[in-house]
């Protein structure tokens, strides 16, 4: 029942977002004021609000970030040697890295993690969404460390333009780390957020997963893929089955169990995320490769996310 409550939900949020834009009720640059707003405004306010209101996480954040963190790096430096070992072009090795780790947990795990625990009690819901923002927030920052080193080494032009100063500003700008980073302080000195906050929190960040999952659907439409899709099964292979597969393996070894072993599984198997392709696109990276990786591994995560719900 969980695919049925909780996963075709998502992917049909993401369908009427494709459909929308093929009906030219969006544009391109609807769609781009749709993921700003989600992603400046919208996610941030809900992360915020959810953390700083939560009960104390636990013990369960740790482990749970030690799996997940063990399964991306994993994954990307399984990456990095696959595209020595299958000859992969040097121009593409930085968009295959980056697409065989970098999952989409803000936009498509999340809102999947918190269908699946909608009917625990409220004290233990409130609690495992704690401890899964508190371990996801280090592993966006992996994420955006790791994809631009990957796509500055496989690329002279970036290299000699990009600087590790630019990757702390950008980081540094990231409302999303931000929006954790001030909820998970709230939440440790039990600070209260003033009335009026909580239900500007509750309005905006209430509309956060709607409009992202909208907006994931458009600019799926509008990403240029290519006919080239054999070059994506390596990274999709990768980020799809042997991504949750580590996270599963190292999950039981440290203790984790039950939903909070679930959610971590279904972030460890989300897929490729859509901001890959724009910043492969912006570091000269291999566009068409980021791009039809997005397309691909999206279409495909539908049956491992299934697979990882029946299971756990």
């Amino acid at each position: 029942m969980q695919i049925l409550d909780s996963l075709i939900p998502i992917f049909a949020v993401i369908g009427l977002g494709m459909l929308l834009r093929k009906r030219h009720f969006l544009t391109v640059d609807s769609t781009r004021a749709f993921n700003q707003f989600a992603y400046f405004f919208a996610l941030p306010l809900f992360l915020f609000y959810k953390l700083a209101a939560a009960p104390p996480a636990g013990s369960q954040a740790h482990p749970m970030f030690i799996a997940l963190i063990s399964a991306v790096a994993a994954t990307g430096a399984i990456g990095w040697f696959a595209g020595y070992l299958f000859g992969v072009p040097i121009r593409s090795r930085g968009s295959m890295i980056q697409a065989a780790f970098r999952g989409n947990l803000a936009f498509i795990g999340l809102p999947l993690m918190l269908f699946t625990i909608v009917e625990l009690p409220t004290a233990q819901r409130s609690a495992t969404e704690a401890a899964v923002l508190l371990a996801i927030t280090p592993v966006i920052l992996f994420y955006n460390v790791g994809s631009v080193i990957a796509l500055a080494i496989y690329n002279e032009e970036t290299k000699q333009s990009f600087s590790y100063r630019k990757i702390c500003v950008s980081l540094g700008k990231n409302p999303i780390i931000w929006a954790c980073v001030v909820g998970a302080t709230f939440q440790h000195f039990h600070w209260q957020v003033l009335t009026p906050v909580a239900h500007i929190c509750e309005i905006i960040g209430g509309s956060a997963f709607a409009i992202a999952l909208v907006g994931i659907g458009s600019q799926l439409v509008s990403i240029p893929a290519s006919n080239a899709w054999r070059a994506t099964i390596l990274p999709t292979v990768i980020k799809c089955i042997v991504c949750p597969i580590i996270c599963w393996i190292v999950g039981k070894s440290i203790g984790l169990a039950g939903f909070e072993l679930q959610a971590v599984l279904i972030m460890a198997a989300t897929p490729t995320a859509v901001s890959s392709f724009v910043l492969a696109d912006q570091m000269k990276g291999d566009s068409d490769l980021a791009a039809t990786s997005v397309v691909v591994c999206t279409a495909f995560s539908f049956v491992t996310l299934s697979i990882v719900l029946l299971l756990t």
